[in-house]
């Protein structure tokens, strides 16, 4: 597990704030993967609060608990396959990935976004999940959106 050193595969130094760093201690103490948990299992309580947006047989789409500062939009794509790099994506991931994609775009009205994809090491990604996911990011206007990788 490298640089996690727990079994939920959660890397703390990326936490952007005190409610997200305590929540992800919680997941680590359960000894789970926050995505896998509730998307897939889908067992209760969820870790992550907001409902979900879009789903299929192979993603889902809700929006993110923790977003970044200065968002409009701010969600995650989460492969219900626990998988940590698009290399290990089958192609029905690969074509429903898009599919859910276009889904949340065409139910919540968006027409412009910044996407990217977070996949296997967390301290080189910036993730705080080590599950491949990907971000759909739109802005509110109000200034720059930052987010850190590596």
């Amino acid at each position: 597990m490298g640089e996690n050193m727990n079994k939920s595969g959660l890397n703390l130094k990326n936490a952007r704030s005190k409610e997200y760093f305590d929540a992800m201690r919680k997941i680590i103490a359960d000894g789970v993967c926050p995505f896998c948990h509730d998307f897939v299992e889908k067992e209760k309580p969820a870790y992550h609060p907001n409902a979900v947006q879009a789903e299929n047989d192979s993603w889902v789409a809700t929006r993110n608990a923790w977003p970044y500062n200065n968002t409009k939009e701010h969600l995650i794509l989460v492969v219900k396959r626990h998988i940590k790099t698009p290399e290990e994506m089958t192609e029905k991931e690969m074509l429903e990935f898009w599919d859910i994609f276009k889904q949340v775009k065409q139910k919540l009205g968006i027409t412009h976004s910044t996407f990217f994809m977070r996949s296997d090491s967390t301290g080189e990604t910036g993730a705080t999940v080590q599950h491949l996911h990907a971000q759909m990011v739109v802005s509110g206007g109000e200034g720059p959106i930052m987010t850190a990788i590596g």
